[in-house]
């Protein structure tokens, strides 16, 4: 891979593109065509992808690092939605005409984004009827997850909510291990604080008790999972 993200050769654009599960399945000729207007831009840790232009009718792939999606209350509470790492597309909802809803979009870590302008892409999908599908059910898919997590805030008790963010986690980047599996990111515990909605001083109690009942291991910042069925059944757990 090119060490500047704005010298990537078409191939690479290309090898990118076919790791998102959006575009996996495509045929060449579209992955060529998207690839060929596709722009790939390195973000510093904290920097925000839509700083410039918050209506940039542009979505991305994540080609490394991770980015954290968020939203700010009207007093000013900022609420984690999630936080995304490669190979996943983001901001698939600009394609839309209409002015897209004001997600915070930051680079969780330094990260590599590639950048594809939405009419571009509504032109090349356009072309390929069928491909509209895949969009279709990922946005179905996107739309599923954000009513669990509506549901989990609503319904689900603080340590049901914890477990089911950890797994989430888990599950996005997780790197197995000779502990269990570890996630691949730095978590401090404001962090997870902005993912619940509550405090630092609540995270580290559920933290602890997590740990004592030997589910999870936690060491600087990094959590370790090492009994993800107990995990899951926190989870799904119905008091």
């Amino acid at each position: 891979m090119a060490t500047r993200p704005g010298a990537w050769s078409q191939g690479e654009r290309q090898e990118i593109l076919r790791r998102c599960p959006l575009f996996a399945g495509w045929p060449d000729a579209p992955i060529a065509d998207l690839a060929a207007i596709a722009r790939a831009e390195h973000y510093p840790r904290g920097a925000e992808i839509y700083a410039q232009d918050p209506e940039k009718r542009e979505a991305f792939v994540i080609a490394s690092g991770g980015v954290e999606v968020s939203r700010g209350s009207a007093a000013g509470k900022k609420f984690v939605l999630s936080v995304q790492g490669p190979p996943e597309i983001l901001a698939i909802v600009r394609l839309l005409a209409a002015p897209p809803i004001h997600y915070v979009y930051s680079a969780y870590e330094d990260s590599v984004l590639l950048h594809l302008p939405c009419d571009g892409l509504t032109a090349i999908l356009d072309a390929h009827p069928i491909l509209w599908r895949d969009v279709a059910l990922l946005m179905c898919a996107r739309h599923g997850d954000s009513l669990r997590q509506l549901n989990d805030q609503k319904l689900g008790s603080l340590d049901q909510r914890m477990a089911a963010t950890l797994a989430d986690l888990a599950r996005l980047h997780g790197v197995a291990g000779a502990a269990g599996t570890e996630l691949g990111l730095r978590l401090p515990q404001e962090q997870l604080g902005a993912m619940l909605g509550v405090t630092r001083q609540s995270v580290n109690k559920l933290l602890r008790g997590f740990e004592e009942a030997g589910v999870i291991a936690v060491d600087y910042n990094r959590i370790t999972i090492r009994d993800p069925a107990a995990l899951d059944r926190i989870a799904a757990r119905h008091d």
